[in-house]
């Protein structure tokens, strides 16, 4: 078992699919995480900063321009570095800049300009993703995806410690402009591991040679059987839909029933990805062992019932032993759910358009993070939290439905894990 989980994680490819992990994971939690604390701390309305989800809508629409980045040559930087290493330079400079413009900004005198620096971080972090979850996708074999999946999520982890509680220490010490530009530097020493990576030559040259743009997205559609794409696309929607929207308020919540942004350090940022942590590396193997069907529908179970503790922590009030405890049974179920779903997207793609591809899927599943949970906000406001998070909990429940009538009725090759 040990030279097994040796042969799947410790390799070189694999060790660079985590650094890029955490590039990835850094900038997203700055937005989904720490910037809703921010604007909590400044008292900003809890109607306006759930609305800041809609910065996240480059997520959702990134499918759009994956195309050009898959085939567009970067002039000069092309021919020194290659294609995917190039574009992952130029957007992690722009990346940086962008978040030091919205570490600089004042929620408080221009919320207005806050978003729009919040939208500039998103649309740059999502154009990274493009180029990562390509290579990822590109450099690993059929049997070693879903390896990659949790080694990815393990990396975005790690980011998420970063700038989730890494954060709120460097706050406790400084202003927010200078933690903003703290967590610029490290995406910069990060960029540094790019030089490191090697060029998968066959996939990029067909990818790049390729005049129709359109055609990853006709590939796709035409593998499939109408209904069976329909499906996908109502399951890719709606598997974390639930998870999701109750993760949007989840630190607002935090922050409105006492807790101080070092409890919500120690707890959600620290403990809570050490979580989600386990729950990936669980998922992983429960692919490899089970299949990403079997892995989707005991992940999705947690996912839904997890969202009850929130209800739970909402009656006791600021106790930090049931903090700790929402927090380890969200993490976990939400980490054990992203491994089994990232796999499943990556089964999902023709290898010649993952770029396209990958971020076609994966936009799916950010509409429900983005769109909407814009509204969580009003919804907390007109019902409660009590029955907001029991609202989330049934948003769930679709997506298991879906699931379990695809596992009787469509003969997946991903139901079952090679051998």
């Amino acid at each position: 078992m040990i030279k097994n989980f040796s042969s799947l994680y410790l390799n070189k490819n694999q060790f660079l699919i985590f650094l890029m992990g955490i590039s990835s994971g850094i900038p997203l939690y700055l937005i989904l995480s720490t910037l809703f604390i921010w604007l909590t701390r400044e008292n900003i309305d809890i109607s306006t900063i759930g609305l800041f989800a809609l910065t996240q809508i480059p997520w959702t629409i990134k499918f759009l321009w994956a195309p050009f980045i898959d085939n567009f040559k970067i002039p000069i930087l092309y021919k020194i570095v290659g294609h995917r290493k190039s574009w992952l330079f130029v957007i992690q400079f722009f990346l940086i800049f962008s978040i030091l413009l919205l570490g600089f900004s004042d929620p408080v005198q221009n919320i207005e300009l806050t978003a729009f620096f919040a939208l500039l971080v998103s649309f740059f972090s999502a154009s990274q993703d493009i180029v990562i979850d390509s290579y990822r996708i590109e450099i690993l074999d059929d049997s070693s995806q879903g390896a990659g999946a949790a080694v990815t999520q393990f990396g975005y982890r790690i980011g998420g410690i970063l700038a989730g509680a890494g954060s709120l220490y460097l706050k406790y010490y400084f202003a927010w402009n200078t933690v903003f530009m703290i967590v610029g530097f490290i995406i910069f020493f990060l960029g540094l591991s790019i030089f490191f990576l090697t060029i998968k030559k066959d996939h990029l040259s067909k990818n790049r040679n390729e005049k129709n743009l359109l055609k990853p997205f006709y590939e796709f559609l035409f593998r499939h059987s109408a209904i069976k794409v329909f499906l996908i696309l109502i399951f890719i929607f709606s598997f974390k839909f639930g998870d999701v929207i109750a993760g949007v308020m989840a630190n607002p919540f935090y922050v409105k029933i006492g807790f101080s942004n070092i409890e919500i350090a120690n707890a959600s940022k620290v403990f809570g990805v050490l979580m989600t942590i386990i729950g990936v590396f669980l998922g992983g193997y429960l692919v490899n062992k089970l299949g990403i069907i079997y892995a989707l529908i005991i992940s999705g179970f947690f996912q839904v019932l997890s969202n009850l503790l929130y209800v739970l922590l909402n009656l006791v009030g600021p106790d930090i032993s049931y903090l700790y405890l929402t927090v380890a049974g969200e993490n976990l179920s939400g980490g054990l759910g992203s491994a089994a779903f990232v796999a499943y997207l990556s089964a999902l793609c023709n290898k010649n358009y993952t770029g396209t591809q990958y971020a076609l899927l994966s936009s799916i599943m950010g509409l429900a993070r983005t769109i909407l949970s814009s509204p969580s906000g009003y919804l907390v406001e007109s019902f409660g939290w009590t029955n907001f998070f029991i609202l989330s909990t049934f948003l769930g429940i679709p997506a298991i439905l879906v699931l379990l009538w695809m596992k009787k009725n469509f003969h997946l090759e991903m139901q079952k894990s090679k051998k």
